[in-house]
This record gives C-alpha cells, structure tokens and sequence, in this order.
C-alpha cells in the first residue's frame, strides 16, 4: 500500500503501518487509525444504545445481572461457562432471574471474580452524575455550590435497587 493511501490525521489513535514511501522506499509509517477515526462514534453509539437496553432489562426483572455483566463484558456463553467452571447448561438457567435467585454464594462470588465486580453489584445498579465537571474525587475547593445525594430505590426486578446520585436543585 502506498504512503499516501493510509495518511489519517486522528491524533486520539495512533497506529504504525509499512507502506510504500513516495521516494519508493518501503517502511514504518506512524498515523491515525482508520477504523478508529471513521467508526468509533458508531460503535459507541451502538454499545450504548445496547448497555441502556440491557439495564432497562435488568431493571425490569426480565434477565439476570449475570446476563447483564456478561454482556457488557462481550462474553459468550461457552467463555463465560469456561472461566467460572460450570457447564453451558448451567449457565444458561441463570441467565434468568428465576435461575439467578437459586445460585449458592459461591457460585456468585465465582460469577462476580470472573466478571470483575463485586458480588455487591449483583444485587444494584448504581446510577452516577452525566455532569462532566463532576468529580467524585477528594478536592479541597469544592468547584459546584450544589450539595449531591445518594438515593436508593426498588427497581421492578426484586432482587435489584437502584442507587442515584442526584444534585440538589436548590
């Protein structure tokens, strides 16, 4: 491929490619990534759209967290039934809430390693800030005169609560 086919000026990723110089040399050539400066909007906008999907799936009682997680993580069923050591069958009877509630604390501690949360997470959904200029980090000034809760609440699924954190609009 020559020099000037691959040039992309996305500085956000950069990749290293060997192409065919203008001089006729062939050799390292440092870019921006083609998929990444063309598609990378698309496909947040599609895992986001199906993230939202699935928490109001969850939320609804109509697929586990463990349906959920694994999900998020891009996992198979075979992958997923391989890394916590149980079979495929198994797995997919707690796919569903009514499987789910019947799974032994080992199980789940099992689940929650593999999928790199804490058992805790199982049972919510923590809802945080979209503000940009929020920080949950210490800070000696605080930036925003707004104070924030924490709120929880049922969900419809009734092994799931919700925590918010909501900024006072006062």
């Amino acid at each position: 491929m020559k020099e000037k086919d691959l040039i992309l000026n996305f500085p956000d990723h950069q990749v290293v490619y060997y192409a065919e110089k203008s001089d006729g040399t062939y050799g390292p050539l440092q870019t921006g990534c083609y998929m990444t400066g063309n598609y990378i909007d698309e496909h947040f906008r599609i895992t986001g759209s199906l993230n939202r999907s699935l928490l109001e799936q969850l939320k609804n009682g109509e697929i586990s967290p463990i349906c959920y997680y694994m999900n998020i993580e891009m996992l198979t069923i075979p992958e997923l039934a391989s890394r916590v050591g149980i079979s495929q069958r198994s797995l997919k009877k707690h796919l569903s809430p009514k499987g789910f509630q019947k799974l032994s604390i080992s199980k789940l501690k099992r689940y929650a390693d593999v999928l790199n949360i804490q058992v805790a997470n199982m049972f919510q959904i923590i809802d945080t800030i979209e503000d940009k200029n929020w920080n949950a980090g210490y800070e000696e000034k605080v930036r925003s005169s707004k104070p924030y809760f924490i709120s929880q609440g049922a969900t419809k699924n009734p092994l799931l609560v919700e925590t918010k954190i909501i900024a006072n609009s006062k």
